[in-house]
């Protein structure tokens, strides 16, 4: 009886109730993500969620434009899961500072799901070709769904880290900056080499 109790009172989420519980109840689900993080799940919604853009903006190819198609398709996937990796990496680094490092497994897995506000962009995306008014509303929502998603993945730090807000903050400002310097670097870099190189 006891055991049935128990049994119940922690039954699992399947993939369906994570998506559902991360868009509206992502406290109770990221606890529930982080006893036995779903890596695949989170995997399969970043590829999906990538390949969104082209699929919305390519129109219907041709038989002699499939192979292209599919190519794009499986390019955007591959890019889409490289850029999660390499942040969630960051994230994870920029976490040692504060002594909290160790959960990337974890990480890469809620902030995969934290993605999923995404899946909406579609329809948002056909909505802007109605008009301007629907046009106006399009980009609205589409602001919406982004910090819809950008507070879901920050809150995902928060509950891999267990670290308060102010912190979190600097999790997710940090490597932005330090994508900034980088990328300002490399162009100093390369100009530099090239005035060496004039003759």
């Amino acid at each position: 009886m006891n055991d049935t109790y128990t049994d119940t009172e922690h039954k699992k989420y399947d993939f369906l109730e994570r998506i559902y519980g991360t868009l509206f109840y992502p406290r109770e689900t990221f606890e529930e993500l982080k006893k036995s993080p779903p890596v695949i799940e989170a995997l399969a919604i970043v590829i999906a969620v990538s390949i969104l853009t082209p699929l919305i903006n390519t129109p219907p190819p041709s038989s002699q434009a499939m192979g292209w198609f599919i190519f794009t398709l499986i390019n955007a996937g591959i890019s889409g899961i490289i850029k999660w990796l390499f942040f969630a990496a960051f994230v994870e680094l920029i976490a040692a500072i504060f002594k909290r490092s160790g959960h990337f497994k974890t990480f890469i897995t809620l902030s995969g799901f934290a993605l999923l506000p995404w899946i909406f962009i579609g329809p948002i995306t056909l909505l802007k070709t109605g008009g301007i008014i629907a046009g106006l509303t399009g980009v609205l929502a589409g602001l919406a769904i982004w910090l819809w998603a950008t507070i879901l993945t920050i809150f995902a730090a928060m509950k891999t880290y267990e670290i308060s807000s102010n912190r979190v903050l600097l999790l997710v400002i940090i490597p932005f900056l330090g994508g900034i310097i980088f990328f300002n670097w490399i162009i100093g870099f390369f100009e530099t080499l090239i005035q060496i190189m004039k003759i």
